[in-house]
């Protein structure tokens, strides 16, 4: 459980940075303005990557049992964060109207795994990136953070579409990449 929590801290750290113009700056004259964009990215991926390390090395410590109807709204909530997500990846009009896609994909996401999920390491990872999102929008927002102004026709469409392909692959690959199956389908017989 300790590796997976130094992964949602980490997370934390760099979107905390992320959140502050000041220290966006700042991290921004050190690595070079084209560099920051690949060198944030990489740094996030690290993170998530101690996150899905720490969460697959997890034992399983059961905190509260998760009601029976959890499992459909965590497939509602987190195909919603994905179309979220979807429109956080283009340039329509919904990215502004939201002003934090990202944002709102995680906040569904980390909703959705919390009524579905009652252990410990769920607790701690999307107990904690609630927490951390919900306080970097806010922090974000009170900086005055807005996405880019730039709105191109027909992404609004685009968004929604490559959202909810992202969540069809998605449910086909948790098993492979996180070790949980999401459908548990019987076999007829």
């Amino acid at each position: 459980m300790t590796i997976l929590a130094i992964g949602v801290l980490l997370f934390a750290l760099l979107h905390g940075v992320a959140a502050i113009p000041e220290y966006k700056s700042y991290v921004k004259s050190r690595t070079g303005e084209k560099w920051y964009g690949p060198v944030f990215g990489l740094a996030s991926l690290f993170a998530i990557a101690v996150m899905v390390l720490g969460w697959r090395s997890s034992f399983v410590a059961t905190v509260y049992d998760p009601p029976a109807w959890g499992w459909y709204v965590n497939y509602a909530l987190t195909f919603i964060g994905f179309l979220c997500l979807g429109v956080f990846l283009f340039r329509g009009s919904l990215r502004q109207r939201l002003r934090f896609p990202m944002g709102f994909a995680v906040l569904f996401w980390a909703m959705g795994h919390l009524f579905a999920n009652g252990d410990l390491a769920s607790l701690i990872l999307f107990g904690g990136l609630l927490w951390v999102t919900g306080a970097h929008m806010v922090v974000a927002a009170i900086n005055g953070i807005r996405p880019s102004p730039e709105v191109r026709i027909g992404h609004d469409g685009l968004s929604l579409i490559f959202g909810a392909a992202l969540y069809g692959i998605m449910t086909q690959l948790h098993p492979a990449l996180i070790g949980v199956p999401i459908f548990a389908l019987s076999k007829a017989g």
